[in-house]
């Protein structure tokens, strides 16, 4: 194991969620760290009793905003020398068939997931190259390594982050520093409320006319019964972060729940073909979906 006395973590989004439970286990660690949210979203952390103290500071970051960026990690480089481990845990999902996605959804999706995580990456690389140590963990998803109708763009920004993801560790390897991928699939939690429409599947979710009226019902209820019914928590996922960070080897790639570690083995072992049969004939009243579309034809 690492000596992680006064490594410094910046971790992303963590107002809510895994980052929430995260910066609550960091700051009870000897980690040096600087949780960061959303300005608007700020005074949450003390509504959670989250105050700052000398090894655990609360800045504003917006991960869509790359100038808001900047200051942060200049800050953190003038006071601690740097960012020992960056955690990319911001995010957001869009619930929406492809066809009522706009390109504006679909860039507000990427930019959030993907173009602000390769940013801030970015911005802290050069002082990890200096040190020749350090740690980029990037939080994916079950949906990074298999895609679901009504989540497509989802899939499309986690897919971008792992493909990144992975061409940086080869290209970090020689420097020392570590590139590790942390999926979580379904997590007992009320995140999937958090979810966003676009305006076009809003109106399909209640317009029982909508030829996607039934992709967006079955998905909805399915995925709200995973959730709820999932026995990894917020909590779990935080830890399983810390612990990669304790790593001295730590993996490229880290399924976090069992669901994900279930679809990282079936897409090893499966030909492709009946991988995606099988996850076809999985999905909630698919064939409902099918009678029901034929008719509105």
């Amino acid at each position: 194991m690492r000596n992680i006395k006064n490594r410094v973590v910046l971790v992303t989004g963590a107002s809510t969620g895994i980052g929430l439970a995260l910066a609550r286990q960091l700051q009870r660690s000897n980690f040096r760290t600087v949780i960061t949210a959303r300005k608007s979203s700020l005074v949450r952390f003390s509504k959670e009793g989250l105050t700052e103290a000398d090894n655990f500071l609360i800045r504003p970051l917006n991960v869509t905003d790359f100038e808001s960026q900047k200051p942060v990690i200049d800050e953190i480089e003038a006071a601690w020398g740097g960012v020992d481990v960056l955690v990319n845990n911001a995010g957001i999902s869009f619930r929406s068939v492809v066809e009522h996605m706009t390109p504006e959804d679909e860039m507000e999706q990427l930019r959030v997931n993907y173009f602000g995580p390769m940013h801030l990456t970015r911005l802290v690389l050069p002082s990890m190259r200096k040190k020749r140590r350090g740690h980029i963990i990037n939080v994916s998803s079950v949906g990074g390594m298999m895609a679901m109708p009504t989540m497509g763009s989802y899939s499309a920004s986690k897919f971008a982050l792992e493909g990144a993801s992975e061409a940086l560790w080869y290209e970090m390897r020689s420097w020392g520093i570590n590139v590790s991928l942390v999926a979580p699939g379904f997590i007992h939690s009320n995140s999937f409320t958090n979810v966003r429409f676009t305006e076009r599947s809003h109106d399909a979710l209640s317009n029982q006319s909508s030829p996607y009226y039934y992709y967006y019902q079955h998905m909805s209820r399915m995925i709200a019964k995973m959730m709820n019914g999932a026995w990894a928590t917020p909590d779990n996922i935080a830890a399983r972060i810390i612990k990669v960070m304790n790593q001295d080897k730590p993996p490229l790639r880290i399924p976090a729940t069992i669901d994900a570690w279930v679809f990282h083995i079936l897409r090893r072992i499966l030909p492709r073909y009946v991988y995606h049969h099988l996850l076809y004939r999985c999905l909630p009243h698919i064939q409902k979906w099918v009678d029901d579309d034929k008719n509105k034809l």
